[in-house]
């Protein structure tokens, strides 16, 4: 049976010096080529354009949203794909326009970073109705039950509450 070679605490500590010499070495050395301008140590302009768009769709998706864990171990979806199902289940309902949906959500450890969020609790709806639509309230329920039917079935959110905000009217 092979063992790892034994080392002394001083032997140890003049590695890790030897190694921060290293890295701070590194360091130095690539300022001093960026200060230059030396162009081995600048983004190709593919990689530049690259890390923009990761940038831009990063934003454009919103911050992680994590759901029930499956049998798998945990999960999230963007921000961006919880609204996007709300919007089907809203635009499927005849005389119904999703406009706008925001989420209240549980507090998660890393919430405070703004690119996670917890477990949703609340869907707040903002809805256009067609003009001349009757019975408003019939129409708000059947539209919350569509979306619990769908948060429940599509992502295990057995709990998630739904209100209905009716903001305009539209014609057609």
């Amino acid at each position: 049976m092979h063992h790892p070679e034994q080392h002394g605490p001083d032997e140890d500590a003049a590695a890790t010096r030897r190694y921060l010499d290293l890295i701070r070495t590194v360091h130095t050395e690539w300022d001093e080529l960026e200060r230059a301008g030396d162009s081995s140590v600048q983004l190709s302009a593919g990689a530049l354009a690259t890390v923009k768009e990761s940038v831009r769709a990063d934003a454009r998706h919103g911050a992680h949203v994590h759901l029930p864990p499956t049998p798998a171990g945990p999960y999230t979806v963007s921000e961006l794909a919880l609204r996007t199902l709300v919007r089907r289940e809203i635009d499927a309902i005849p005389g119904a326009r999703a406009l706008r949906t925001t989420f209240e959500h549980d507090e998660t450890p890393d919430s405070a970073t703004g690119r996670s969020r917890g477990l949703p609790t609340r869907a707040l709806c903002r809805i256009s109705v067609r003009l001349g639509a009757e019975d408003l309230p019939g129409l708000a329920e059947q539209i919350r039950a569509a979306v619990r039917r769908a948060a429940a079935t599509e992502l295990g959110l057995d709990d998630l509450v739904v209100d209905i905000h009716i903001e305009d009217l539209h014609e057609h």
